[in-house]
């Protein structure tokens, strides 16, 4: 073999092992804390601060004492937020989200409701809360941020979040007695989200392909005019990271463009005090902006 042929081959060789060491430096490793956190804010939004919209499909199961669980409701909507990166490390997380209750069977989007447990007629009012935004903080050397404990089986990579919720009501009984469950808000909210193990280690993407499944436990909805009636509501669904608005569910996007337009799009910046559906109904109340006719 000639020298130019020998310095050839091993020219091919130095090439072949830099792009070997190339990969393997690229890839996340979810064990250390700050490689996990970038592959969780990979997972939630999009690292280049683009949005992403995360919908949901879910049916509702009413839990009265001493009974089975009784699917009652069935609820598409989305979050659209948007990553915003800190001098700090830390990530804003801006977002508002809608969602919609649908009958059981036909699954089209209502505006009232024969509630079965009370025989009322009542309005439905609709998920609109706008912020519902956060702050990731960036790990330390004491403390791995909460959100980013990931598990690796095999070619599946998967993130789970347990959040109890305890806080005052924002509809105390005393002034709201027909909607209020009491003077302290119970809920809580579980989520576990799934990706390819290749993308959660892959350092070349911004926004990691996801589908998650969402499970909570909340009181009766304000709307529903239950009162302190015993019992609660259980939330069982799942969805996935949408591109784009434009790939949501069609009746989804035109409900949204008809009645909250602004929802196509995350907020601008970051504001709080964050919405919930018991806040925004208090202030639709308060307003005097309840629907009233439904039919």
């Amino acid at each position: 073999m000639s020298n130019l042929s020998v310095n050839r081959a091993l020219a091919c060789i130095a090439a072949t092992i830099a792009c070997l060491f190339t990969g393997l430096s690229s890839a996340l490793d979810v064990s250390k804390p700050d490689e996990a956190y970038k592959a969780m804010l990979r997972i939630v939004g999009d690292l280049d601060g683009k949005p992403v919209f995360k919908d949901w499909d879910v049916t509702i199961f009413a839990v009265l004492p001493g009974a089975k669980p009784k699917p009652i409701l069935r609820m598409q909507g989305y979050n659209a937020g948007r990553l915003v990166t800190k001098p700090d490390g830390s990530y804003e997380w801006i977002t508002r989200e809608v969602a919609y209750y649908q009958d059981l069977k036909t699954g089209e989007i209502i505006e009232r409701w024969e509630n079965p447990f009370n025989g009322k007629t009542v309005c439905v009012v609709q998920v609109a809360n706008d912020p519902v935004s956060n702050i990731f903080p960036a790990p330390s050397k004491d403390r791995a941020n909460p959100f980013a404990a990931f598990r690796i089986d095999g070619d599946v990579a998967s993130l789970r979040w347990d959040i109890p919720l305890e806080y005052p009501n924002a509809l105390q009984p005393g002034e709201h007695p027909e909607e209020s469950t009491g003077p302290t808000y119970l809920a809580s909210e579980h989520f576990i989200f799934f990706a390819d193990t290749a993308d959660i280690a892959s350092d070349t993407l911004n926004s990691t392909p996801t589908h998650y499944s969402w499970f909570r436990t909340g009181p009766w909805l304000p709307w529903m005019k239950m009162g302190q009636a015993p019992g609660y509501l259980i939330y069982s669904g799942q969805g996935r990271k949408q591109p784009s608005f434009d790939t949501l569910p069609a009746q989804v996007r035109a409900y949204t463009l008809k009645h909250y337009p602004a929802f196509a799009t995350p907020p601008a910046s970051f504001y709080q005090p964050n919405e919930t559906s018991w806040t925004y109904y208090a202030k639709l109340k308060k307003s005097g902006k309840l629907p009233a006719d439904c039919e």
